[in-house]
């Protein structure tokens, strides 16, 4: 699994790009990260993480990392409860498969679009 080199948030853009060790570069949107939060207050416990739409208002007001594996975000809606490690922000970010930002669901580690019933 790739691990990033730079991470810089763009507070006026309202992004936060990754560059990663195998030389892509990730743009990730700071309302689609908060949409893609995989903590339990947002996805429930079942084994399902889907997106939810979140304002483009929304952005960061507080970013650090935690231990060598994740970032910790607090989104300017209070949320912090996420951690997004390094491997959720590579499989949501636009040059993975499939490519473009993701709206839908990863069941079982896959992707797909739609909604589909909570399990």
């Amino acid at each position: 699994m790739p691990e990033p080199v730079d991470v810089v948030h763009a507070k006026g853009a309202r992004t936060l790009t990754i560059t990663w060790d195998d030389g892509a570069t990730s743009t990730l949107p700071i309302h689609y990260l908060r949409g893609w939060c995989p903590c339990a207050g947002c996805q429930g416990h079942g084994s399902t993480i889907r997106f939810h739409d979140h304002p483009e208002d929304v952005g960061i007001d507080f970013m650090a990392e935690s231990g060598a594996y994740a970032l910790h975000i607090r989104f300017t809606d209070g949320h912090d409860s996420g951690i997004f490690t390094w491997q959720w922000l590579r499989t949501i970010a636009p040059q993975t498969p499939p490519e473009g930002l993701k709206r839908g669901m990863f069941r079982g580690g896959h992707f797909v679009l739609g909604t589909a019933p909570i399990e």
